[in-house]
């Protein structure tokens, strides 16, 4: 089968997140799915550590009941090299799904075809948003998945820089 790459932080994962995959899936692809940034957790960019991004698109995608695989990919600091970077830790892929700007750059240059798929309600459905809703108690769990909402809750983010 193949397959459509979707690289995100996922920080958390939210329903933006979730209509991308679905758009993968409902263009008759396997959602492959890249954890960017994986080396990063516990700050108040990026609070969630891998296993906890995993876990969240796991529980979501459960739901789904469709094959996909997930890779965890570490920053490089280098957007010269950092397709080929990804490449040399995921299978081969068909086509990329994404909305940010330097992600449709760097794989377009690349010769990768590039969704980029209409942005539902991305000023609310945006990681930074729900990270600042979480940090002041706001509400932040209408922008997630309801397996998701757990995962979060459990987290204890008194600690974030």
């Amino acid at each position: 089968m193949n397959k459509g790459l979707i690289l995100g932080r996922f920080q958390p994962f939210h329903l933006g997140h979730l209509a991308l995959i679905k758009n993968i899936i409902n263009d008759h692809l396997e959602p492959l799915i890249c954890i960017g940034s994986s080396q990063k957790g516990r700050s108040k960019e990026n609070p969630f550590t891998k296993s906890e991004r995993r876990k969240m698109i796991e529980s979501v995608l459960e739901s789904l009941k469709c094959n996909y695989e997930i890779y965890e990919i570490p920053d490089i600091n280098n957007y010269d090299h950092y397709v080929s970077h990804l490449k040399n830790l995921v299978p081969s892929f068909d086509v990329v799904y994404s909305g940010n700007s330097l992600v449709k750059k760097l794989f377009t240059e690349a010769g990768y075809k590039v969704i980029v798929p209409d942005m539902i309600n991305r000023s609310v459905w945006e990681g930074s948003s729900i990270r600042q809703e979480i940090l002041e108690g706001g509400d932040w769990e209408k922008d997630v998945p309801q397996s998701v909402v757990g995962i979060i809750s459990d987290i204890d983010f008194e600690k974030l820089a």
